[in-house]
């Protein structure tokens, strides 16, 4: 009976030390939109909603790509627009300017031997870091994601995705 305790202590010892591991209190935003694998248009342009911040932050921006094995290239390029709208007692460097940036995002997929990067299976996770940004308590950002690849229609590209982290 005693040898049944150790063990439901050494679980549950366990399962709380994950479940603190696993709490991220800095993620901001993640969030995936949904593209047809049969083809992502040119003119599709993916929209994120970033709800207001908390706090003032140095957030980490982050894309993410999940592919199938039907994509034909080795790169993408993705063309980011993000527009920061502040609050009303902001008190920053421009107090109560809407801030807007525009990034293009060269992603390196497959390898030069056909090897893809991503991690996966059947579908291949990707993650694609940009410029870090400065938000103040109370502003909430919107960011849109177009392809800007020759073909209008690209096929593959399963989910894209932003991953937003504050320091």
């Amino acid at each position: 009976m005693r040898r049944n305790s150790a063990w439901l202590y050494l679980i549950l010892s366990l399962a709380v030390q994950l479940a603190m591991v696993s709490c991220d209190r800095k993620m901001l935003y993640h969030h995936y939109e949904h593209t047809t694998l049969g083809g992502w248009d040119k003119n599709d342009t993916l929209l994120f909603t970033v709800p207001a911040a908390r706090q003032r932050a140095v957030v980490q921006r982050d894309v993410e790509i999940r592919i199938s094995g039907d994509y034909p290239f080795q790169q993408l390029n993705l063309i980011v627009e993000q527009t920061t709208l502040p609050t009303s007692k902001e008190t920053g460097p421009f107090p109560g300017k809407t801030i807007s940036r525009r990034d293009t995002l060269n992603c390196s997929l497959i390898d030069r031997e056909g090897n893809i990067k991503g991690d996966g299976i059947s579908l291949y996770q990707y993650r694609f870091h940009m410029t870090d940004i400065s938000v103040n308590e109370g502003d909430s950002i919107c960011i849109c994601i177009r392809h800007n690849m020759k073909r209008e229609i690209l096929p593959g590209i399963a989910d894209v995705g932003i991953r937003l982290t504050t320091y």
